[in-house]
């Protein structure tokens, strides 16, 4: 594979954006129900065609999450590159719902791949969750290390992933999740934040920050529960305002206007009004294997509007 290569000679197609200064806000792919797989690799892709993994099986779990709203990932502990007997042994798979409002997580154990066949894997789509599987209260941290999608993914994903191994938060490597040229790329479920350009030092920052229940703006992509007009408006108001809450920002409204889309945001008691223009970005190699470059669609905040004061919505 011949990689792209920047004007400075650094080679991939996230040092292309990087070198081009690409911006990474509104790019999280929407979804709002996940399905995790722990599958040690190696892995393919797509990446349910990898060996090990029951064909039979995985075309059954195909046909039931095809054309709904839910992403298939393969996942394994960091640094795991495959081992004899893959196949064997108890391993997880979590069933996780995405949104701002009543998002949750079910753990389930395994030894063979056709017991996830007796659970309803669309309950992942769902606001309620479901009675099977053990509830999870904390934060899945998962870091693309997809190399067979892209060496972007792998070449920066492995380091993070290692970085943040041995703490409190609990780290999977994990397959493709969108937006391989602004690797690495790590995803908190199932608040659904997507952060990208991470190495390992803001990495680890990022993920202190969350763990404290704080969006460090810098890396952040957005949440995949949104609009990418949406995710735009929050990423710079949360640039604009600094450090703040995960759950500080509140998404109020969101109207088509003339020249894109307004976007009504709360935060400490005031309104902000953020309009989102869509607009063609250059032409780039979308990823390392793309045959042609494309022109991405890039959402761009025009204006941030302070509508309310503090003091007057409390009075």
């Amino acid at each position: 594979m011949r990689l792209p290569t920047a004007p400075d000679g650094s080679r991939g197609c996230s040092a292309l954006a990087r070198y081009t200064g690409e911006p990474i806000s509104g790019t999280a792919g929407r979804t709002t129900g996940w399905l995790l797989v722990e599958h040690p690799g190696p892995w393919r892709h797509p990446a349910f065609t990898s060996p090990g993994l029951d064909k039979a099986v995985v075309s059954r779990l195909a046909e039931r999450i095809a054309g709904r709203d839910i992403k298939p990932q393969l996942i394994k502990r960091p640094g795991d590159t495959g081992r004899a007997g893959a196949g064997q042994g108890t391993r997880r798979a979590y069933f996780v719902h995405v949104s701002r409002t009543g998002p949750w997580v079910r753990q389930v154990d395994f030894t063979d791949l056709a017991e996830l066949l007796e659970y309803d894997t669309t309950a992942v789509e769902r606001p309620r969750p479901p009675a099977f599987g053990t509830a999870v209260d904390h934060t899945l941290y998962l870091v693309c290390t997809h190399a067979k999608k892209d060496p972007c993914c792998a070449v920066l994903g492995r380091p993070v992933a290692a970085a943040l191994t041995g703490g409190r938060a609990q780290v999977w490597e994990t397959t493709h999740v969108g937006g391989d040229r602004f690797a690495a790329n790590l995803v908190a479920l199932p608040q659904g934040a997507y952060f990208g350009r991470l190495e390992p030092e803001s990495a680890r920052r990022t993920v202190a920050a969350f763990e404290r229940g704080v969006v460090l703006p810098e890396n952040y992509r957005g949440r995949c529960s949104d609009s990418s007009a949406a995710q735009a408006a929050e990423a710079a108001l949360r640039e604009r305002l600094g450090a703040v809450g995960v759950e500080e920002l509140t998404h109020l409204d969101e109207e088509e206007t003339s020249e894109g889309v307004r976007v009504t945001l709360g935060h400490g008691g005031g309104l902000y009004t953020v309009s989102v223009a869509t607009v063609e970005g250059p032409e780039c190699p979308t990823t390392c294997s793309a045959l042609s470059p494309t022109r991405p669609v890039h959402h761009r905040v025009t204006e941030i509007r302070r509508e309310r004061s503090e003091a007057s919505a409390l009075g």
